[in-house]
């Protein structure tokens, strides 16, 4: 059975990452609230004489409606959760790679680079082979562009000019790597997001129904 492909975790992150989401903590506190608050379901009740239905019926839609808007609440709060404790940091941190590349270049070295390509070969068997050791053609290359004409070959940024390509191929595949790993947890926390809007736009769908039947 295939599969339909599942959001990378950087789409996730417009929800994992949103003010709503950031609320996380309080969506119990507010659902308990919205379940067990007389006050609240007098606000939310459904009236009776407008859809034409009798009044207890017009109560228990209305009790109905705030247990789905609760379990929505509390689904949404798991899958954040999740979310957050799952999402690899450079998703999390950088909405796109370009982002992750400009704040990658301020502090890149070579033995950085050789760390960062030998942890994404070990953990995702990349098979990533960049070369990262100054030769002295590159060197030769590098001055002959003036890139560094006045810098010692023994400087980072003589490297990083002169291995500017690799650097910023090594940085593009961490990203996508990152980007589309954990496929299972992925698909749990894609999956708590639909059943949460599900929830919540549920007693949406019976209203609107019940006041077409009411016309």
């Amino acid at each position: 059975m295939d599969f339909p492909e599942c959001p990378k975790w950087y789409d996730l992150r417009g929800l994992g990452r949103s003010p709503i989401a950031r609320l996380t903590v309080l969506i119990p506190v507010f659902g308990t609230l919205i379940l067990f608050s007389d006050a609240v379901s007098d606000f939310i009740s459904l009236s009776a004489t407008f859809l034409g239905i009798e009044q207890d019926q017009a109560i228990a839609i209305s009790r109905q409606n705030t247990f789905f808007l609760y379990f929505g609440l509390i689904i949404f709060s798991v899958g954040t959760l999740i979310f957050n404790a799952r999402c690899p940091a450079v998703i999390k941190e950088f909405a796109t790679e370009y982002d992750h590349y400009d704040a990658e270049l301020r502090i890149v070295t070579k033995d950085r680079s050789v760390r960062l390509q030998n942890d994404l070969n070990r953990r995702f068997d990349a098979g990533l082979s960049f070369d990262f050791e100054l030769t002295g053609d590159d060197e030769k290359a590098a001055r002959a562009l003036g890139f560094i004409s006045n810098q010692s070959a023994e400087s980072r940024e003589f490297w990083l000019k002169a291995k500017s390509q690799s650097v910023a191929d090594l940085i593009q595949a961490r990203y996508r790597l990152e980007n589309e790993s954990l496929l299972g947890w992925r698909r749990g926390i894609y999956f708590a997001y639909l059943l949460a809007f599900g929830l919540v736009g549920w007693p949406t769908v019976v209203m609107l129904w019940k006041v077409l039947q009411s016309l």
